[in-house]
């Protein structure tokens, strides 16, 4: 199963709080000039985003070999443990498009950085929830008991350049998705990696590897406890 897929753009596009949000703003309180320049960053999102995505379901020996990468994972990592407890796995790329990343560039160039800054934090909740509405059309193909989340080099010590293989099987130039010398993708404004569908508890884990000391947030959790059952969520 390969599909290329258009991304609905009303279903991807963040609203003004978002992006206030994003940038670590009081979104409750912001008003005035500041929400106005989020107003109008999402309104250049719209005319700029063009959304696409491909999805690959792959067997689990295919990921036990992309995975490694070129060796550069953590010793330790939370996907090592997941991903052979899966039932389905799919790669996956998305991108907001072509567009959206110059017109960034131009603004901070001309010195609006305001509008630029917003821009760039639009455009980021965009590809992430192009992500998670890939991720939903895979697991709108699961079984419903199933827990399916997505993963993506870069973070929870699987190395950016897990990129290199994962494109290697993937090949998103299909959707216009490049990997450049540093692994970093071009439209800089996309995301790539692996959906993992098993028993919802596959996917929790205690946040006590090396890089976790590293992490601001720790929005895995939130995530998790998403897909986890009552009765996971109990034990």
């Amino acid at each position: 199963m390969r599909d290329v897929l258009k991304i609905p753009t009303a279903e991807i596009l963040p609203s003004t709080r978002d992006v206030l949000v994003q940038q670590g703003l009081p979104a409750e309180t912001a008003g005035g000039v500041i929400a106005e320049i989020a107003d109008d960053a999402c309104r250049e999102m719209q005319t700029l985003i063009a959304p696409r995505g491909l999805l690959a379901e792959i067997s689990g020996p295919t990921f036990t070999d992309i995975y490694p990468g070129r060796g550069e994972n953590a010793a330790r990592t939370p996907l090592a443990d997941i991903h052979p407890r899966a039932e389905r796995l799919a790669l996956f790329a998305v991108t907001a498009g072509p567009a959206v990343s110059p017109r960034i560039a131009q603004l901070f160039a001309a010195h609006d950085y305001p509008l630029a800054a917003a821009l760039d934090a639009a455009a980021s909740l965009a590809a992430d929830n192009a992500a998670a509405w890939i991720q939903d059309r895979f697991a709108a193909r699961c079984a419903p008991d199933l827990g399916v989340l997505r993963y993506s080099p870069g973070y929870c010590g699987w190395h950016v350049s897990g990129q290199i293989k994962l494109f290697a099987e993937l090949d998103p130039g299909e959707i216009g998705i490049t990997l450049g010398e540093s692994c970093l993708m071009d439209p800089l404004k996309s995301v790539s990696g692996v959906i993992v569908a098993g028993a919802p508890s596959i996917h929790d884990f205690i946040c006590d590897f090396n890089f976790c000391t590293d992490c601001a947030d720790h929005q895995c959790r939130d995530r998790i406890a998403h897909v986890l059952s009552p009765a996971d969520k109990e034990t």
